[in-house]
């Protein structure tokens, strides 16, 4: 079972996690649905020097596609968040370990997803499936908060965590406006909790039921 990362690396990787969606949402916003169709502090965020100056980049390489550049970077925030959870996942038993791969299936769906959202790309089908893992990904955590062992070291609030998690990426998604950036955003979030203060397999507590400690 996974012990790495350790715990503040864990929470830095999930925390970055949430800062890159963040960070990545204004101009993919805008990509998708333009300066004035956007939330006005998106937009002010979005007329930022280092925006500006990163999509003049990209045109000067000849990567005028802004929508693809900006959401496939989004996987990165996948990437981060499994890393960061891996071993609170582990802790949760085969059930937490699925989840684990759910999250790592994210990053990889994400980059093909954007990769292939142009009209004659040969993986078409793929665009916006990073939807479904992460309706995949809110189901499954409530079986797994439920699945979980039992007198293993897992406190309530976990379980209780866990199973909020699709509304946790939902509300995240309305809230930020945009999906799957606005969703990594609560997302990453949850993530750090959970690598914070999370069961895990190097922990005493698992395995004697009294809860986490470090």
């Amino acid at each position: 079972m996974r012990s790495r990362p350790s715990r503040s690396v864990a929470v830095t990787a999930a925390l970055l996690a949430a800062a890159w969606a963040f960070v990545l949402l204004p101009p993919q916003q805008h990509a998708w649905s333009g300066g004035y169709a956007m939330p006005r502090w998106l937009f002010v965020l979005d007329r930022l020097p280092p925006y500006d100056a990163v999509r003049g980049w990209l045109v000067s390489v000849g990567q005028p596609d802004f929508y693809l550049v900006f959401g496939a970077a989004a996987s990165v925030s996948f990437a981060l968040a499994w890393f960061a959870t891996g071993p609170a996942f582990a802790a949760l038993g085969w059930a937490g370990r699925v989840l684990g791969w759910l999250v790592l299936a994210g990053a990889a769906v994400t980059l093909l997803s954007y990769l292939n959202h142009a009209d004659g790309a040969p993986l078409r089908v793929l665009w916006g499936a990073e939807a479904l893992v992460i309706m995949a990904i809110g189901l499954w955590a409530l079986v797994v908060a439920f699945l979980a062992p039992r007198g293993a070291g897992i406190p309530v609030w976990e379980r209780v965590l866990l199973g909020a998690t699709l509304p946790v990426l939902v509300g995240a998604t309305a809230l930020f406006t945009y999906w799957p950036h606005g969703t990594l955003i609560g997302f990453g979030l949850e993530a750090a909790a959970l690598a914070a203060w999370g069961a895990r397999p190097d922990s005493p507590a698992v395995g004697n039921g009294v809860g986490p400690v470090d």
